[in-house]
């Protein structure tokens, strides 16, 4: 019974995660979408996946880039390496790599 709670809830919490996404999207807030975005920890939306949402010109799209560096910039500056410390096999995607570039650079967007 407690698993088929659980369930339910974690299915109505998904639900309104979505329902904010589209409704960001449907009203153009590209800059909050990709702040959502980074501040989750989820991987930037790309151009063709963006432009299925509606964002159709240059300016949207870095719009939603720079939302999403400043959300990510939140997400990695709030993890202070506690579960890293508590599990040493824990893969932190918020570190840097060898050539000194974190893990969402330039490079890393297809550019």
């Amino acid at each position: 019974m407690l698993r088929l709670t659980m369930l339910v809830v974690l299915i109505v919490l998904s639900g309104c995660a979505a329902r904010y996404e589209a409704e960001l999207s449907a009203n153009k807030e590209w800059l909050q979408l990709g702040s959502y975005h980074g501040e989750q920890g989820y991987r930037e939306l790309n151009n063709k996946r963006l432009s299925e949402l509606g964002a159709l010109t240059e300016t949207e799209y870095e719009s939603y880039r720079a939302g999403y560096l400043k959300g990510r910039f939140d997400y990695c500056t709030g993890r202070q390496q506690v579960s890293t410390v508590i599990n040493p096999g824990y893969i932190n995607e918020c570190l840097e790599s060898k050539e000194g570039e974190s893990s969402y650079s330039a490079t890393d967007r297809g550019y």
